[in-house]
């Protein structure tokens, strides 16, 4: 890693494709935030990411008046795949959301699904803010993708439509299932863990209910559908963030990417 790279304090995600020397325009609140947040100036280097070219190593070269833009020199990181599991949630309150948000990013996840539930306090979900809170945790991990954030629908509609290349993970505050970690475990063990199975890609999802918990008929539904398993978080209940960041921890331990080996860093 070069000198500069390491004296590149900033992270940011562009939109543009990144190529040696490509002039990569900044969102107007990005270059806002660099020159009268940060106080950068032009000549300073920076990392820029797009989630398709990798990790590149950029120099500012135009910061005013809101506009700015970054010039791509030297390609730090390869794209690579980040495979991770879809966090399916009901809204809760902003605060407790954010916190939610930036967890579930940092643990990996692919996707971020909300869901309107039977027993959820609130229906109302502000896609744009989730966005821009999505791409700020991507860029503060680290991580080469930003994670998608899908359109809310109601829970037992998304359940219906789910694609057979799915396995569903519920957190069931009843007790009717398994310790997730045992679960998957099982999983790994019947070489079902894998986000390969003969070459089709599997996607996993992890779903939290709502502060209210699942009503009786979401619980039963969900129960019949043949790719969704039942797992138990412990024996106290758990605020919805707190049972998403368990969820997601034991996942990444068990099956996850926490097995990878982490990427040196000079």
């Amino acid at each position: 890693m070069t000198a500069d790279a390491t004296r590149a304090r900033q992270r940011l995600f562009v939109r543009d494709p990144i190529t040696a020397d490509s002039e990569i325009e900044l969102a107007p609140e990005q270059s806002h935030y660099l020159e009268h947040v940060m106080r950068l100036k032009p000549g300073t280097p920076v990392k820029i990411f797009n989630g398709l070219d990798g990790e590149w190593l950029g120099t500012i070269s135009e910061l005013r008046k809101k506009k700015g833009r970054v010039t791509a020199e030297q390609q730090l990181r390869e794209q690579g795949q980040e495979l991770g599991p879809t966090l399916v949630f009901a809204p809760i309150k902003k605060q407790r959301l954010d916190f939610l948000i930036e967890k579930a990013v940092e643990l990996g996840v692919e996707k971020l699904q909300p869901v309107i539930t039977q027993h959820g306090i609130t229906d109302k979900v502000r896609l744009d803010r989730l966005q821009a809170q999505v791409v700020e945790a991507a860029e503060q991990c680290e991580r080469l993708t930003v994670p998608e954030v899908c359109e809310p629908v109601r829970l037992l509609d998304w359940v219906a439509n789910l694609p057979e290349n799915h396995r569903l993970l519920f957190c069931d505050e009843t007790g009717s299932g398994s310790p997730i970690g045992e679960v998957l475990s099982q999983l790994l063990a019947k070489g079902a863990g894998s986000f390969i199975d003969n070459t089709n890609v599997v996607n996993h999802a992890i779903v939290i209910g709502p502060e209210g918990g699942f009503s009786a008929d979401e619980l039963e539904r969900i129960r019949k559908q043949p790719f969704a398993t039942p797992v138990s978080l412990g024996p106290r209940i758990l605020r919805a963030e707190t049972a998403a960041i368990a969820a997601l921890t034991v996942f990444q331990d068990r099956i996850g990417d926490w097995s990878a080996r982490p990427v040196t860093r000079d």
